[in-house]
């Protein structure tokens, strides 16, 4: 009998270490199942007060720190793609608030894309994504990018991943065991590091907070952004009470930037190509206006270098189409019309939504 519980004992001891196999950090130590469970992501203070719309986390894709590092690392690697030539910060360069300084980018194989690269501020409070609204959620956004812009193929990118030990590790620890690579991990690790990209410590953040004071010609520049008569710019770009810059509610518009006789003769139907709706031929997704000092060029093809030439557009030269957003009020008299001095004042204003931490801060940069 004492022969029988011994052995029972010791079968018991084998069968549990052949369950949680010892495991083996970057440093070469041995640690338990519990190292591989990731710290929470804790937020930068006031990002989800009531002036910012909150981030919503997937149920299926908790942010962890290790979560948000490994989705950086992916960001920055060109690991991914097809010739592990270009990574997606080819295109979303940090000194261009994670868009480009060029009107259409360059994806893989040299070739151009179509629309210019947005910039990647404050995602997590979007609900829906690219400029033809192609996708509802931050991880569908991201594999249909990979697969765009670096022909990514996953069991190429998989073999990859696992010869390199820093991967292996931090998928575990991102996601837990058995932390396996696999491309829908790869898509929650960018996602997660794309929502942790906040930009809530402006100058007018602060003016706001009670922290800082606008100059006269920056204080009649948010009247002239708020006025219906003169720049009307907040019917698309203020969303509520919250500060994004970018009204989630209407999300999409035409914006009177292309002349058409007809639903049909748009050059890029935008949100037409996905929802195959003529109505909505022409109809792009309301960027933000956050750090756009810094985030030229403008529009959805990038035709315009300067924000004086953004502001003299809305101003000055807009153009008729069938599907001309009812809210561009001015639009009857070609714009808004605005004189030299105005268009400065307006333009002093959006330069206080330039965010320096932002722009600054080494959590959003290369990691290599």
């Amino acid at each position: 009998m004492k022969k029988y519980i011994l052995f029972l004992t010791v079968s018991i001891a084998l069968l549990s270490g052949c369950k949680k196999d010892p495991q083996i950090n970057d440093n070469g130590v041995i640690e338990s199942d519990t190292a591989f469970i990731g710290k929470p992501f804790v937020f930068p203070g006031g990002v989800n007060s009531p002036r910012y719309r909150k981030i919503d986390i997937p149920t299926d894709n908790p942010m962890t720190e290790e979560g948000v590092l490994l989705g950086r690392m992916l960001f920055y690697d060109p690991v991914l793609s097809m010739d592990s030539t270009i990574s997606c910060a080819s295109c979303h360069k940090a000194e261009f608030e994670f868009g480009d300084g060029t009107a259409l980018s360059k994806k893989i194989f040299n070739q151009q894309t179509k629309r210019h690269t947005p910039t990647l501020i404050n995602l997590g409070m979007n609900k829906r994504f690219f400029w033809d609204g192609r996708k509802n959620t931050l991880e569908e956004s991201v594999g249909d990018a990979l697969l765009g812009e670096q022909s990514y193929a996953f069991s190429i990118t998989e073999a990859r991943l696992k010869n390199q030990s820093r991967y292996t590790y931090l998928f575990k620890k991102a996601f837990g065991r058995p932390g396996n690579i696999t491309a829908e991990n790869i898509h929650k690790a960018i996602a997660q590091f794309l929502r942790s990209m906040v930009s809530i410590d402006s100058k007018f953040d602060k003016y706001m907070r009670g922290e800082a004071n606008l100059s006269s010609d920056e204080l009649e520049g948010f009247d002239i952004f708020n006025s219906n008569t003169r720049g009307d710019c907040f019917h698309c770009h203020a969303d509520g009470p919250y500060l994004t810059f970018a009204n989630q509610g209407l999300l999409f518009a035409n914006n009177a930037l292309d002349s058409s006789a007809t639903l049909y003769e748009f050059k890029d139907y935008g949100l037409g190509d996905f929802t195959a709706n003529s109505f909505d031929n022409g109809r792009f997704k309301i960027p933000t206006l956050r750090n756009i000092e810094h985030s030229a060029p403008y529009m959805h093809d990038g035709r315009f270098k300067t924000l004086e030439e953004v502001v003299n557009f809305y101003s000055d030269s807009l153009k008729y189409s069938p599907n001309i957003d009812p809210l561009m009020q001015l639009f009857f008299q070609g714009g808004s019309r605005l004189n030299q001095l105005e268009k400065q004042q307006l333009i002093a204003f959006l330069k206080t939504l330039t965010d320096e931490s932002f722009r600054n801060n080494p959590k959003f940069q290369n990691p290599f």
